[in-house]
């Protein structure tokens, strides 16, 4: 059956939208105010033990003997595993590039510090935690290597013996004649950067509870999990299980930002359940677990980055060499971090040529896993540098090279160097809109009337993309298999008229639910207390992957309007026997199955449905008499990636310009923003308030990258960012109020032509913090290469800029 799924918001059949495209009140939020939402540290089970966890103190060494005999004789404890129990009952976890992971606990050595050695269940956490301090382990220290440099060298010591390298990939992927580019430039340009590790940063920890069924040979899940259905496929591989024996409840949770990965403290609790006998175990990881060896961890990054460019400023070349220490394994899926830039390898600018030569390489540092943005984030700030570069040496203002390599609004769908094909978009008027949101002229006067005060103000003017809706495809290079992402949803009316939208996500804090119940509430005319959304356990949803990769909002709607379409459709030909005229003769308006052509002859949708469940004999044969309908949508147009790595891959791009000044202390080093300015386009809006919220806690996340955050390990492999005191966020103090303007370029590829928006300014404000310090720092000759831009960096590279002036 072909389902058109409304292109716009005039498609969708009512007269006005009441709900979509409008900021309405979130239907989850009366739960969370109210402190009623079932967070996974909330739930109790019957016979319910508790975990704690032993990890190692140490980054790189043998375990030449463990003895749990003083910890299994403590009253209270049930169960006590360690890497022998894990050999027994569990395989190592699929991985990023594959064949890089280990087993969940440390078996014959231990690889970063964190990293599971043993682990303990028992009647309260407080005697597991007790118990762990029973076990004795007997460390043989080996050298650590935490240099990315020195990892990738034969003679470095190995994180993973059976490897025979450190060097988990290497690969140069050239897209056009690179060489000819720079060959036939005026100038080029080059530079190196330093992008340190930080991650994702949740106000809830990870949490599972797992219960292990002895007779049925299977497993529960209740988890704060982000991608259930993913999360479930990987256990099933790692506790040697069917799929269908892993069942997965995903709780709400309190934010994920892609640090939700918890696979090695689940499979820990698996072990522990199985031993107890199938007595549910629920570990909560603390912070300090999710700090030292959790999914907080990303982005550690070595870039050498060369740009071909003409006297006018046009770039005719981009060259990009990625060093990444990915940590001892690829559990975490962190290699695909490296592979999204492909998605927006050359930004919103028309650069006709690219190269791209990655390395990934193992240290004994806590595995990479996602972070909101998933890659591009540092890769965009190192682009917009170089853009910075060259404008100040061709002596071109920032906004006019951007402007002159901007991809021109005529020339969309446009298909980018690395092969990604961006669905639309007018960059030029999101620029001039920005420049008039800020007054740039004015700031300029501004700028030039502080330096005559002798103080250090730099204004940064950057542009970015932000690829959204994931496809697996754009994850090829790393091993990454597929094509499509299937979201699914199902819409059921009851006698009543009242309505059920079931999903396979829990909630996460995007407004999801609210924005199926807006989508649902214009699609039939009715109010938001006539539905109800109900989330599913992996066993009864439809396919699913949840939140992601800024894809469900754009993939719910797919899914919602594709199964309201079909469920219209069936109530269409039950209205047609009734009015004895064909279906396609009955139109569904403002929440009515309506006669064509023929005054009052019309039905409430209610009614129809109730005829459905309560008068089958005033059916058409061989009916369906449910009203309900499931639809699984997924991105149209991908394609399977070529050996370069190009394919269509993620479906939209929305783009942004961010405008900031910002005053650096020449005496300590620290940044004060003084005025922050953001246009964006991510196509229609569907609830603005959402995309607000997103834009302001991303804006917020890139300005502690850009300045603050940053974990940091010693040269034995120690990590001594262990907790919030060393691991510095942002508060309100160093996050500004901000101006914002919109641009709406529909996007002719998604469901009522919204874009992908989740990470929102993630992309962009890291980058536009760093062009304005380097801005402020022009006049000293001194220039900011290294994330975060901390204090003393900065404070040091004022200082090295000030000490020729200061000899002569």
């Amino acid at each position: 059956m072909s389902i058109q799924i409304p292109k716009s918001l005039e498609d969708l059949p009512n007269s006005a939208p009441r709900w979509v495209g409008r900021g309405v009140p979130r239907v989850e939020d009366p739960h969370l105010v109210t402190g009623r939402t079932e967070f996974i540290d909330n739930v109790v089970l019957p016979g319910m033990l508790h975990a704690a966890i032993l990890r190692s103190p140490v980054a790189h060494a043998r375990i030449a003997s463990i003895d749990t005999s003083e910890a299994e004789k403590l009253p209270g404890v049930f169960a006590v595993v360690t890497g022998d129990d894990a050999k027994r009952w569990s395989h190592p976890g699929p991985t990023a590039p594959e064949e890089w992971g280990t087993l969940c606990m440390a078996g014959d050595k231990v690889r970063y510090v964190g990293e599971p050695v043993a682990a303990v269940a028992a009647v309260n956490r407080y005697v597991a935690e007790d118990a762990i301090e029973l076990i004795a382990v007997d460390y043989e220290p080996l050298e650590a290597v935490v240099d990315a440099a020195k990892a990738k060298e034969p003679d470095s010591p190995l994180v993973i013996e059976e490897k025979g390298t450190n060097v988990m990939l290497q690969r140069v992927f050239t897209w056009g004649d690179v060489e000819e580019a720079f060959d036939g430039a005026d100038r080029v340009f080059k530079e190196k950067f330093r992008w340190n590790r930080l991650g994702a940063n949740p106000l809830e920890t990870f949490g599972v509870i797992a219960q292990w069924d002895p007779m049925e040979e299977s497993i529960t899940f209740r988890a704060s999990v982000q991608s259930a259905t993913h999360f479930g496929l990987g256990r099933a591989a790692v506790l040697g299980l069917p799929s269908n024996k892993v069942r997965v409840i995903a709780h709400p949770h309190g934010g994920s930002f892609g640090g939700k990965g918890g696979t090695r403290g689940t499979d820990v609790a698996a072990l522990l359940s199985r031993k107890a006998g199938g007595r549910p175990v629920k570990w909560i990881e603390d912070r300090a677990e999710y700090l030292t060896g959790g999914g907080s961890q990303s982005w550690d990054r070595h870039y050498e980055v060369s740009l071909a460019v003409k006297n006018d400023g046009r770039v005719t070349g981009l060259d990009v060499k990625l060093l990444d220490d990915m940590g001892a394994t690829g559990e975490a899926f962190g290699a695909i971090n490296t592979a999204k830039p492909l998605a927006s390898f050359t930004g919103p600018y028309a650069i006709p040529v690219a190269r791209y030569d990655l390395t990934i390489v193992a240290t004994n540092k806590l595995p990479q896993g996602p972070y909101r943005g998933m890659g591009p984030p540092p890769h965009n700030c190192v682009l917009e540098q170089m853009m910075d570069i060259a404008a100040r040496e061709l002596d071109i203002d920032p906004a006019e090279i951007r402007r002159t390599n901007f991809i021109p609004k005529d020339a969309f769908p446009y298909t980018i160097a690395s092969g990604n094909e961006y669905d639309s978009g007018d960059y030029e008027a999101v620029l001039d809109k920005a420049l008039a949101l800020a007054d740039y002229g004015k700031l300029r006067e501004r700028q030039e009337q502080a330096r005559a005060e002798g103080r250090c103000v730099g204004i940064g003017v950057v542009s970015a993309i932000e690829p959204g809706v994931f496809d697996w495809n754009a994850y090829a290079i790393v091993g990454m298999q597929g094509t499509g992402v299937p979201e699914g949803a199902t819409v059921s009316i009851d006698i009543m008229g009242k309505i059920s939208v079931r999903v396979g996500f829990a909630l996460e804090g995007q407004g999801q639910y609210t924005l199926a119940t807006q989508l649902v509430a214009d699609y039939f005319n009715v109010g938001f207390e006539d539905i109800t959304i109900v989330p599913l356990d992996t066993h009864s949803a439809p396919p699913a992957f949840g939140p992601g990769g800024s894809r469900l909002g754009v993939a719910l709607t797919g899914a919602v309007l594709g199964a309201c379409e079909k469920l219209r459709l069936k109530l269409a030909k039950v209205a047609a026997g009734l009015f004895q005229m064909d279906p396609e003769q009955v139109d569904l308006v403002d929440g009515k199955l309506v006669a064509r052509g023929v005054p009052g002859v019309e039905m409430p949708m209610a009614q129809v449905a109730g005829t459905m469940l309560a008068r089958s004999d005033l059916l058409p044969p061989d009916m369906d008499p449910r009203p309900e309908a499931t639809h699984v949508w997924t991105a149209p147009g991908r394609t399977e990636a070529d050996e370069e790595g190009r394919a269509k891959s993620y479906l939209t791009a929305a783009q942004a310009v961010h405008i900031v000044m910002l005053e650096v202390d020449p005496d300590t080093g620290l940044v004060e923003i003084l005025e922050y300015c953001v246009v964006d386009d991510c196509g229609t809006r569907l609830n603005p308030a959402t995309v607000e919220g997103q834009t302001e806690g991303s804006i917020a996340q890139g300005i502690g990258a850009a300045l603050l955050e940053e974990y940091v390990y010693d040269e034995q492999g120690q990590i001594l960012t262990s907790s919030f005191m060393d691991y510095l966020l942002p508060t309100v103090y160093e996050v500004p109020a901000t101006k914002k303007d919109i641009v709406v370029t529909p996007s002719p590829f998604t469901p009522l032509g919204a874009k992908g928006c989740g990470e929102g300014a993630m992309h962009t404000t890291p980058a536009a913090i760093l062009s304005a310090i380097n801005d402020a720092l022009a006049p000293m000759g001194a220039l900011a290469t290294e994330v975060p831009a901390s204090p003393n960096r900065l404070w040091t590279l004022i200082r090295n800029a000030q000490q020729p002036a200061a000899s002569e």
